[in-house]
């Protein structure tokens, strides 16, 4: 009896140590990052006594898995909360707003259609624009130099991933060897890899199991292993294709790569993949739209005018060449494509992507896709045997505002593909080809006058000027109007019948039964050919005539510079906003996403808040409850003691009967 007694206080002893000692390891650790409290396990002994069984990790998966996912998703909002801060700070300041240049720009264009003739006003004027165009330059370099600050941060993040999961996956390993050589849980290199996991989930959304020797199997979420066992496999992310800038993620298996999603990727690490692929591609995009539509207007609208030295205009703003890629699953062809923006057609562009696709060797269509890749539009076929190219050798895609010239001696397969994005590069390309203030032609072309032998008060105007190409128009290559084009009209016999002369006085065309004024070179026939028209303003009597000439004497004329003025107002761009309009569209979008990614970031921080608590309940140490405890099996040691006390007094007293 004295002997089992004895061996009963021996293990009450051992087992009361054992306890204060994780007691003492709970209490050391209580401020240690990742730490899970420790308790240890025993049973009773047939026979007597307690058998210390383990000291384990107090833990709850589910709890453990709740707090990775939400880390992922307060550091997805965090990220891209943060990089959207910097740029709504740039874009929604007042002082340096694409607004302001704008209203500047367009104000002392208005000054100097007030004296045409003044060079300070047309210097003035040159100088805002050439301000507005610095302002474009900046934002696509700010929008630019964010993106290649990104990329940088995937880049360190990727690496960062890839070093987290080969210390997991080690880890793996030498939890399997000491639980196996040992035979006790090895609790510090499991809250080691657990710790690990909490850091890789601010990178990215993770799927956490065990498999059946109780070891560590991380995956993407999407099921795309990360760590097996002792193996780690590393992520890559590459661009998507040759023709495109987005990324694509892949798994490396060592002898084959898995293709996956970057869409589900979660994390801080998918916030950026988004802000670069979605955010920072539809600004680059928005600001390169509104630079081309600027240029394409203000130039078509300055090529119809006449500049301070009485000569054509000619383009004020250039945007670069459009960037055309070939598919690398293209067959034989042996010609490039060269893509610009038809004139006066920049209306018709969007901010989504374009491919030329060869259908035949010789007809081809246009698809645009949205940022999803889903085709949004798809174009007539253009057959390059029978449409009739520009002047230019270039082939008009009917309704998406671009057109398209093709090598002369090249060849093309069908299902060839070439890929561009009109709006890409075009805010940072943006460049002010103008030399001066006279370059701005804000004279009309042509004057019109009534003969001072009309019998009417009737006033002839200018209706339009469309076209001063002396190819293809009235206009002649030396400043002025060829003899064959329209250039008077006189009411005979009566006032509802016109003929059109050219120069010489020959007649043109007849125009009978007149009950409308207005565009009677379109009502003969003629202001396609001509590239103008005029009215009048009610009607005349019978023998008026009215002139048209070369506007010789143009210096004090700003017919096109109003013209050129109205630009601003317009609903140019998708056809539907102005230019103001759709700046102040994309700084709205910008503010609304800044704000609701805050608003995200907040709740979700909330959310992780909750669930480290809730964790933490089971998993994190209480000095309270470790002080109860240590008082507790202090006190069950005491008593071992004593039980083992009494059983040596027990065994002496009875050696002192057998004596």
């Amino acid at each position: 009896m004295g002997t089992s007694l004895l061996n009963i206080g021996l293990s009450g002893l051992q087992s009361s140590s054992a306890r204060i000692s994780t007691v003492g390891q709970n209490v050391s650790n209580v401020d240690t990052e990742g730490y899970n409290r420790q308790e240890t396990s025993t049973s009773s002994v047939l026979g007597g006594g307690v058998k210390i069984n383990d000291t384990s990790r107090l833990v709850d998966q589910f709890r453990n898995r709740q707090v990775w996912s939400d880390n992922s998703q307060l550091n997805y909002y965090k990220t891209y909360s943060s990089m959207m801060d910097n740029m709504d700070n740039v874009v929604g300041e007042d002082s340096v707003s694409l607004n302001t240049y704008l209203s500047q720009s367009f104000t002392d264009l208005q000054t100097a259609n007030s004296d045409p003739s003044s060079s300070s006003a047309r210097n003035t004027a040159y100088s805002s624009f050439e301000g507005l165009v610095e302002r474009y330059n900046e934002m696509a370099s700010i929008i630019e130099d964010q993106k290649s600050t990104v990329d940088k941060q995937i880049t360190a993040v990727v690496d960062e991933v890839n070093e987290i999961t080969s210390q997991i996956s080690s880890l793996n390993t030498e939890i399997l060897k000491q639980e196996t050589q040992t035979g006790t849980t090895a609790n510090e290199l499991r809250d080691q890899q657990e710790l690990l996991v909490t850091n890789l989930s601010s990178y990215l959304e993770v799927e956490v199991s065990y498999d059946d020797s109780d070891l560590m199997t991380v995956k993407l979420a999407g099921s795309t292993p990360l760590v097996l066992q002792g193996r780690s496999n590393d992520i890559l992310l590459e661009n998507e294709s040759s023709t495109s800038d987005s990324l694509t993620l892949k798994v490396d298996f060592g002898s084959h790569e898995v293709g996956g999603s970057t869409e589900d990727i979660g994390g801080g690490l998918g916030a950026l993949i988004d802000y670069r692929d979605e955010f920072s591609q539809e600004a680059e995009r928005t600001l390169g739209l509104q630079a081309l539509v600027l240029a394409d207007s203000l130039n078509a609208q300055n090529n119809l005018g006449l500049d301070a030295d009485g000569n054509y205009g000619n383009d004020l703003l250039s945007t670069g060449e459009i960037a055309v890629a070939a598919s690398d699953d293209n067959g034989f062809s042996s010609g490039d494509i060269k893509v610009r923006v038809t004139e006066g057609a920049s209306n018709e562009l969007t901010l989504n992507s374009y491919e030329l696709e060869m259908i035949s060797s010789t007809q081809f269509v246009v698809n645009t896709y949205d940022s999803n890749g889903k085709v949004v539009e798809q174009s007539d076929i253009v057959d390059t045997t029978t449409a009739t190219p520009n002047s230019d050798g270039y082939f008009e895609v009917d309704g998406f505002g671009i057109e398209v010239e093709f090598d002369a001696g090249g060849t093309y397969s069908t299902d060839d593909k070439f890929s561009f994005i009109p709006t890409e590069s075009a805010a940072k390309n943006l460049e002010l080809t103008a030399v001066n203030g006279d370059d701005f032609a804000l004279a009309s072309p042509i004057s019109v006058s009534k003969s001072s032998s009309n019998l009417s008060d009737v006033e002839i105007s200018i209706s339009a000027i469309t076209n001063l190409d002396p190819a293809t128009s009235g206009f002649s290559a030396s400043e002025g109007l060829d003899a064959s084009a329209p250039q008077s009209i006189v009411f005979t016999p009566d006032s509802s019948t016109y003929e059109v002369r050219d120069g010489a006085g020959n007649t043109l065309a007849t125009v009978a039964g007149v009950t409308d004024y207005t565009n009677l070179l379109d009502q003969a026939g003629l202001a396609d050919s001509a590239g103008y028209d005029i009215s009048v303003s009610s009607a005349p009597k019978a023998g008026d005539e009215f002139t048209i000439e070369f506007n010789v004497d143009s210096e004090n004329d700003n017919y096109n510079g109003l013209l050129l003025a109205e630009v601003q107002n317009a609903s140019l761009v998708e056809g539907s906003a102005t230019l103001t309009e759709a700046y102040s569209s994309f700084v709205t979008s910008v503010g609304s996403l800044t704000s609701t990614l805050s608003s995200n970031e907040a709740a979700a921080e909330t959310v992780y808040n909750q669930s480290v608590n809730s964790k933490d309940q089971i998993s994190g140490v209480s000095l309270d409850e470790e002080a109860v405890n240590l008082l507790q099996y202090q006190q069950s040691y005491s008593a071992a003691a004593q039980v083992i006390s009494a059983a040596r007094t027990t065994f002496d007293t009875l050696l002192s009967v057998v004596g």
